[in-house]
């Protein structure tokens, strides 16, 4: 399949002297089904944040099937003019799965600039697992793609990826009204950016990449 579809043979292996390892490969059809249907308190716990992903709440949009088919148009759209890598996270030791993350672009040769999104199970958070993902897909998209920015965004209430984010480097850059939460009630949203010069790299991360592919490269840029 990965001489079929490139995307299918990419792997970011990433570890620190605080979390052994995480690897992140783009999803396949048994990794959609594994995450497939996930709930709100999978990701929040028992007490649910005004800042919760509404897709959550949608019984339209929080289905199997609905999820198979976000994540197969991803894949069949997927082209230089706009992409997305969505990557499920596992633990690199047991191969459990911890997350997710997508990196995102539109007209990338041009712009140079992925945005990224994330989320990480409850009962994983708090442990230093969801700054490692995002230290991973960065270092991925300066390093090897030749990204000069990447960006990410987050409902303001949201500390856990406030912190996350300034860890990085990143620097907020605009701020507007997104819904969230149960209520799909208006948030005030945050969008936040990072340049390759100002990314705050830690001494003791050690990233590694496997199957970025010439066919890859260039369907991506």
């Amino acid at each position: 399949m990965e001489s079929m579809w490139p995307p299918f043979g990419l792997t970011i292996r990433a570890g620190n002297t605080t979390h052994p390892g995480v690897e992140l490969r783009v999803m396949r059809d048994e990794d959609i089904a594994a995450i497939a249907g996930v709930a709100a308190e999978d990701i929040y716990g028992a007490d649910i944040p005004d800042y919760a992903f509404p897709w959550l709440f949608n019984p339209r949009m929080n289905t199997p099937s609905a999820a198979a088919q976000f994540r197969w148009s991803n894949r069949a759209q997927l082209r230089p003019e706009k992409w997305s890598l969505d990557f499920i996270v596992r633990d690199a030791d047991s191969g459990e799965i911890l997350g997710t993350i997508d990196a995102r672009a539109e007209d990338f040769a041009a712009t140079r600039e992925i945005a990224t999104g994330s989320w990480v199970f409850h009962r994983f958070q708090g442990q230093g697992v969801g700054t490692l993902i995002r230290h991973a897909v960065v270092a991925f998209g300066l390093d090897y793609l030749g990204a000069q920015a990447m960006t990410t965004s987050w409902v303001a209430q949201n500390e856990a990826s406030a912190r996350v984010s300034q860890k990085l480097g990143y620097q907020v850059v605009s701020e507007g009204e997104e819904k969230a939460g149960p209520e799909n009630s208006p948030q005030r949203h945050v969008t936040a950016r990072v340049e390759a010069p100002n990314y705050k790299r830690p001494d003791d991360l050690h990233v590694e990449v496997s199957g970025l592919s010439q066919q890859l490269l260039g369907m991506l840029r």
